[in-house]
């Protein structure tokens, strides 16, 4: 365990809530107390950094907002304590987009998987049902359908796709993506059956490393949270990785330790009150 926290990250989804939920009260006053003392809180997500996420800390009922986000898996990274220095990745281009669709079209179409855009206020999707409809409805948005039309869907440049299936079919999804893109592309697993495919390079522990440079805080002085694949490099990268007991199995790989209790019952808040703060008499 670290003995001096500088940075605490941590994703949402699965981690920090379940999908749509608030925070657990336990995560609440850890975070409360540890940023009274001076460490940094912040988040490394896979969604989009708009308004609704810039004012994540007080819709969740903080007394503070989010010191930084890490967002769209590392492509994006804002630090609010410096007047909002904020930096982002090169978006996929119309006809990048366009190659990828059309060549995953036949297993799309196979499995009416749910497709979407997301980035740059891009909300344009494919056979809206299931995980895609309770996403938009947990947002607060309606996704434009564009089933059928590739020309449609690819209308603007995006930060990523999201392609969403049972969970018996991802592995067929990886493989055939990968058989013409492992070179140029990546494809991440962030919840069973819904991987996310955007440019190489591009990851939340990079992105979160940003950020600590930009702050003068070696990475030995961090802890992060996470629970799936795109939070790997995120605890790799942390000098203390700390996966959620109920995360993926691959994802505990590249975790230091593991939480006693689960997302739904604060594991984050948990773990840092048992690990962190109880044994430095923080208040």
């Amino acid at each position: 365990m670290i003995d001096n926290i500088k940075i605490v990250a941590a994703d949402i989804d699965m981690t920090l809530t379940s999908k749509g939920d608030g925070l657990p009260q336990v995560t609440k006053d850890a975070f409360e107390v540890l940023h009274r003392n001076g460490v940094k809180i912040g988040l490394g997500t896979g969604r989009e950094i708009n308004d609704k996420l810039r004012h994540q800390g007080k819709d969740w009922g903080l007394s503070f907002e989010f010191d930084f986000v890490v967002g769209m898996n590392g492509g994006m990274v804002l630090d609010h304590d410096h007047n909002d220095r904020y930096w982002e990745t090169d978006m996929l281009s119309r006809e990048e987009m366009k190659d990828i669709l059309e060549y995953m079209l036949p297993l799309v179409d196979k499995y009416r998987i749910g497709v979407n855009c997301e980035g740059n206020e891009n909300h344009n999707a494919m056979y809206i049902q299931g995980e895609l409809l309770e996403s938009s409805r947990r947002h607060g948005f309606e996704f434009v359908d564009c089933t059928g039309d590739v020309e449609r869907f690819c209308e603007r440049p995006t930060f990523k796709f999201l392609f969403r299936t049972e969970a018996e079919h991802e592995a067929e999804v990886r493989e055939y993506f990968l058989k013409k893109y492992a070179d140029k592309y990546q494809i991440v697993g962030t919840f069973p059956g819904t991987v996310e495919v955007m440019h190489k390079g591009i990851d939340k522990g990079s992105g979160l490393e940003k950020y600590a440079q930009w702050n003068d805080i070696v990475m030995e002085n961090v802890i992060a949270f996470g629970d799936n694949e795109n939070d790997d490099t995120m605890l790799e990268y942390a000098g203390w990785g700390v996966c959620l007991k109920d995360g993926a199995e691959g994802t505990k790989k590249y975790a230091n330790a593991l939480t006693d209790y689960d997302c739904l019952n604060g594991g984050v808040g948990h773990y840092l009150f048992d690990h962190y703060i109880a044994p430095k008499g923080l208040h």
